[in-house]
């Protein structure tokens, strides 16, 4: 488990939580995280993920379930835009590693509803928002702040911006 971290401090302090509705509790923190039940990974439907800025441009992608698919629609900032945007298609098994992914290694709906930087005026912007069967959509967004996973949830759709040529420039 050691290669777990908390969404809250970063830190990988990370060990099973036995009390309450939470699965793992950071001993760094204190904060409890995870899922117990998959019924929420089970229940969403969509994911749509934006970031970029003023200089660069946004880049954006949506993955929208469909019966017996998931459609990813990948748009590319207008810096690197050719023909628009792109359409995939990827099997069900594809789209639940990805949920898996952003529930149970990133923790996204243990991120806060919003970052803000108020000293940096002209910077990265972003939102990511989940849609769900029988819930509320969630939905999170940041201007020059990010949580503490955020490097790690752009590493890991790098894969799928490197078709656009939008991947992340380190």
């Amino acid at each position: 488990m050691n290669d777990l971290k908390c969404p809250y401090c970063g830190n990988e302090t990370v060990e099973m939580n036995e009390q309450g509705t939470d699965k793992y509790r950071c001993k760094t923190c204190g904060k409890t995280f995870g899922l117990k039940s998959n019924e929420v990974v089970k229940d969403c439907h969509t994911f749509y993920f934006s970031t970029g800025g003023f200089h660069q441009g946004f880049k954006q992608i949506l993955i929208e379930e469909r019966d017996s698919y998931a459609d990813v629609t990948l748009t590319p900032p207008i810096s690197v835009r050719i023909d628009g945007e792109m359409k995939l298609r990827i099997t069900l098994n594809e789209w639940q590693a990805i949920k898996d992914e952003l529930f149970n290694e990133l923790f996204i709906l243990s991120w806060d509803e919003e970052y803000y930087d108020p000293y940096i005026l002209d910077g990265t912007q972003w939102e990511l928002k989940l849609t769900f069967d029988d819930r509320e959509t969630f939905e999170v967004s940041g201007s020059n702040a990010f949580p503490e996973l955020f490097g790690e949830l752009l590493e890991y759709l790098d894969s799928y911006f490197e078709q656009v040529g939008a991947e992340e420039k380190r």
